[in-house]
């Protein structure tokens, strides 16, 4: 991406303070947190677990393909 002004994604995002999401009654699932321009998820099932780091294009990308049901193959 030529000239892009995008932040480069960090190797590691300090996620302490940070307010992970659920959906209600699903804590044990998947939880997202927005710290500023990045998108940490983890699993609600195993906090300590490390957790994905995207950038904003890979959100959107992953959140297309998960619209998509790219991911439901995967048990």
């Amino acid at each position: 991406m030529s000239g892009s002004t995008r932040a480069s994604k960090p190797k590691v995002l300090d996620l302490e303070g940070a307010q992970w999401l659920a959906a209600p009654g699903a804590e044990d699932g998947p939880q997202v947190a927005f710290v500023g321009d990045f998108i940490a998820l983890r699993s609600g099932a195993d906090l300590d677990s490390p957790a994905l780091i995207f950038d904003q294009d890979e959100w959107q990308a992953f959140r297309r393909g998960a619209a998509r049901g790219e991911f439901s193959d995967l048990r």
